[in-house]
Formats: C-alpha cells, structure tokens, sequence
C-alpha cells in the first residue's frame, strides 16, 4: 500500500520560527505597499501609481516625503518608515556579521608551529633580532612568530622587511618564513595557539609602549610556564627576556624566565674592555653578528660528537678538535669551552674547574656557520 506523505515545504509547522520571520516579514511589507497603493491611487484626483512607489521607496530609505491624502495613507507610510529602519538595520547588521565572522576566522587560523621561535613585543631591537636569527638559519630556515599588542608601524620602513603593510591581518606569513600576530601576548589562549608549548625559544622583549615593560614580561613568562603545566605539552619552554630594570632581574627570574639579558650590563663591560684593548668591542661584533664572514659561538649537543670523547680533559679535547677542524678548510672549528650538564658554562677552563668530558656535556665552539654535529 502506498502512503502518500504531505510534502514538508508545504508544513508551516514544519519551518522553524526563525525561517518564519524573514517570509512572514516580506509578505506583511508587499501587503502594506499594496494597500498603500490602492488608497492613493483610488478615485478621481487619486495620486498616480509610480509617484505612490516612489514615495514608498523614500520612505523605506528612512526619509519623510510628502504626506498620503487620506489618513490610513499616512498611517501607512508611518508603517512603512518604521520597518524601513527595521530592514536597514538587519541588512547592516547582517554585512557586519559578515566581516566580524571573516575576521574571526582569519585570527584563528594560524598555522601549527614546530620548532620555532616566538618573539613578544616589538621595539627597535626586534628588526635586528629578527633578521640575525634569518641570517643564523640560512641552511635550515625556521619560523619566527612576532607577537604584538598593537601594530607595527616600522615594518614598511625596514628595507628587512620591505613591502611589509603597517597594518597587517592577523596573521600574516611572508616568504622568509616570519609570522606577525597582532594579539596580546600575555594572555595563555594566545600563547597556545601560537603552538608555544612546541617552540624552540621564546623572546620577550621590552615594550617601551607601557609603564612597565619588566613586570608585562614577567606575566608573559608565567603564562608560559603555565604551559608547561598542562597535559601533553612540553615540560622545559626555554624563555629570553630582556631587562630594563636592573632591580626587576629576580623578578623575572622567579616568573619562570631561564635568561635575562641586559643591554646595561653588557654594554658596560665592553665599554670597559674596549678603553683597556682598543678595538675590543669590534671583536664582540663580529661574534655577535650573523654573517659568513664573521664568527660564532655554537653548542655542540651530547650525542652529536664522538662518544670517544667522552672523559677527555680540555686540553684533549682542544688537540683533537684542531686536528678536526684542519680537515674542514670550508668552516674550521676552535674549541672555546663546555657546557656542563647542569646548565653552566666554563670558557677555557682551567683544569681544577674541569676535569673531564662527562656523557652529557656539551662543546661550545667558534665557528664561520652553524655546527650541528662533529664526527
């Protein structure tokens, strides 16, 4: 037996109300602008029908044109401006909703990040950050994530960063591989998505914008630590920060920052060395600039050297780096000291301080490029 069902389109009750508005809303306006155009239009001195429509269409636009001749005329048109601002409004509001959306979602995809390296904050040190940590990764370019309160202006100035907008979406991913977010970084939600619990380092800088740029850091850093603390997310985010206040060090330190950098310090001490030894601070440029015509530290990590040299001394370990590095003419090595497994580092030791290589230290070297491994 076939059962014939009603068809659903025909159901009013099938239509959620919502659906009902728009539909019930256009049929009441097409009724109102029939009626209106009856009432003018009938009898003798009756208002001809296209100057009926063209006072309805003013109406409509949220003007006042001239008066209907009978009363329910004027009542009607006073309908007609009322649902005129009614309309208006919903289709502004719908074109809103539109770009809201469309922004929402630009600042929510983001890419997965791996391996790289956030920097909080912008002020004039950050054009130079970024583009030695560009120039230190030729080989093997990483992501860098610049994260900022508010927009950049400099970027367009920056020949580093040329054809770079002033205001930029959020974010924006240009070819050599740097990502501006214009987002707040001490909130947590930011720093996650930003994938922070998977970079490799992560920069605060001080934002000369605010009152107090250590104490801002200082809650970036304990977000991030925070982190560290959730479930699946990796335990140990290495953290830089750079200080302003010399007496807001501890400060930083006890948020959880594992660097502090100041430009006093060490501005001073090569100030110092440079009126003692002329042309010293030409040294520490160079071993602090990114080029392949200068030189650089870098750590030589346990497992990426021989595992004969492992209970070496320096003075061991020195020989056999030299007769190493004799065998790459194309970026020859110097031995400069060690990282011990703690965290501390020694330069040149003596042999009191060191005695021998142990499984989980580490070489520091001096090299043209960056070293990964020895064998």
């Amino acid at each position: 037996m076939t059962v014939i069902r009603p068809l659903k389109w025909l159901s009013l009750k099938a239509l959620p109300p919502k659906r009902l508005i728009a539909p019930t809303g256009a049929l009441a306006l097409a009724g109102v602008v029939g009626l209106l155009l009856w009432q003018e239009g009938r009898g003798a001195d009756g208002t001809p029908p296209w100057e009926v429509l063209e006072n309805i269409v003013i109406t409509l636009m949220g003007e006042y044109p001239d008066k209907p001749k009978s009363l329910v005329g004027r009542v009607l048109q006073l309908l007609l401006l009322i649902s005129g601002a009614f309309i208006f409004g919903a289709i502004s509001g719908k074109i809103s909703s539109m770009f809201v959306t469309r922004a929402l979602r630009s600042e929510t995809s983001v890419s997965v990040f791996q391996d790289h390296i956030i920097i909080c904050n912008w002020n004039d040190k950050a054009a130079g950050i970024v583009d030695q940590l560009l120039e230190g990764n030729k080989d093997s370019p990483i992501d860098i994530v610049v994260v900022a309160t508010s927009a950049v202006a400099d970027f367009e100035a920056d020949t580093r960063f040329k054809g770079v907008p002033s205001r930029y979406p959020n974010p924006k991913v240009f070819p050599n591989r740097v990502h501006f977010v214009q987002d707040d970084p001490t909130h947590h939600a930011t720093l996650e998505r930003l994938c922070a619990p998977h970079a490799k380092a992560v920069i605060l800088l001080a934002d000369e914008a605010t009152e107090a740029p250590d104490e801002k850091n200082a809650l970036i850093a304990l977000a991030i630590k925070h982190l560290e603390r959730l479930p699946g997310q990796q335990t140990d985010i290495h953290v830089i920060a750079e200080l302003v206040n010399l007496s807001r060090r501890r400060h930083l330190q006890e948020a959880g920052v594992d660097e502090v950098v100041s430009a006093r310090d060490y501005s001073a001490g090569i100030m110092a060395q440079s009126a003692m030894f002329k042309n010293m601070s030409v040294v520490y440029q160079q071993l602090l600039t990114y080029s392949d015509d200068s030189n650089e530290f870098y750590f030589i990590d346990p497992g990426r050297y021989p595992s004969q040299l492992e209970g070496k001394t320096f003075a061991e370990l020195s020989q056999w780096v030299s007769a190493y590095s004799a065998t790459q003419t194309d970026n020859p090595l110097l031995l400069i000291g060690v990282r011990r497994g703690s965290g501390e580092i020694l330069l040149n030791p003596k042999p009191q301080s060191f005695e021998r290589l142990a499984v989980d230290d580490a070489l520091v070297v001096m090299a043209f490029r960056k070293v990964d491994c020895i064998d």
